[in-house]
């Protein structure tokens, strides 16, 4: 039709899913250590929740109609546990984020099958993808790996090794020791690389590895 504009194939399609407020502050915080939109975490957690079979099991119980989703069949069932949450006014907020238009299909599908809108589907993703540990852990340790270079990772990783020795408790993962310089260094750092060099300098690391 004339006057009717072409999508581009490689268009983002914006959600702005409601969340739960410490749900939004993890989020945030995670932007603020590292330096990262908050639009490109949450596009991050969406896409890492969407591929992880564990996570789509996992909701698979809110499936109230049969869906294939990566390869795999699932089975719905009208009585399972609805997804969609009544809360108290003042415990939720939006986030926003935008995805590709494979993701926004691969959340329709999802939206789909727990019979609640794309928006819900995007903040059970969300939900579940905060909760994991290897997901947020490997966004860490992937803003670290990229973000340092090689003797600067080589340091962290002896601070790491030497901070998982000297505990009794459970072991020190990279998004704890990213959040433990956060707090040392407690200045505006504008990268991984002064950010790291100045946690060194600040606790003498390399005398003592």
């Amino acid at each position: 039709m004339i006057g009717q504009r072409k999508r581009r194939s490689d268009a983002k399609v914006d959600f702005k899913p409601t969340i739960p407020l410490p749900l939004k502050d993890s989020i945030e915080r995670l932007s603020d250590i590292t330096n990262i939109p908050i639009k490109d975490v949450t596009n991050h957690l969406v896409v890492t929740a969407i591929n992880n079979a564990d996570i789509i099991s996992s909701i698979s119980k809110f499936f109230k109609r049969d869906i294939r989703f990566n390869n795999t069949l699932y089975f719905g069932d009208p009585t399972n546990p609805s997804v969609k949450k009544k809360n108290p006014p003042g415990t939720c907020d939006r986030i926003s984020t935008r995805v590709s238009q494979k993701t926004d299909q691969l959340i329709d599908a999802l939206a789909y099958a727990m019979r609640c809108t794309p928006h819900r589907a995007c903040a059970v993703l969300l939900e579940q993808a905060i909760l994991n540990y290897d997901i947020v852990n490997n966004f860490i340790r992937e803003y670290l790996i990229n973000g340092l270079d090689k003797d600067r990772l080589n340091e962290l990783q002896k601070v790491l090794n030497y901070i998982n020795s000297m505990t009794d408790s459970d072991e020190y993962s990279w998004a704890d020791l990213l959040s433990l310089i956060v707090r040392e260094v407690n200045a505006p750092i504008t990268s991984p690389n002064e950010m790291v060099e100045e946690f060194l300098v600040i606790n003498n690391w390399r005398d003592n590895s």
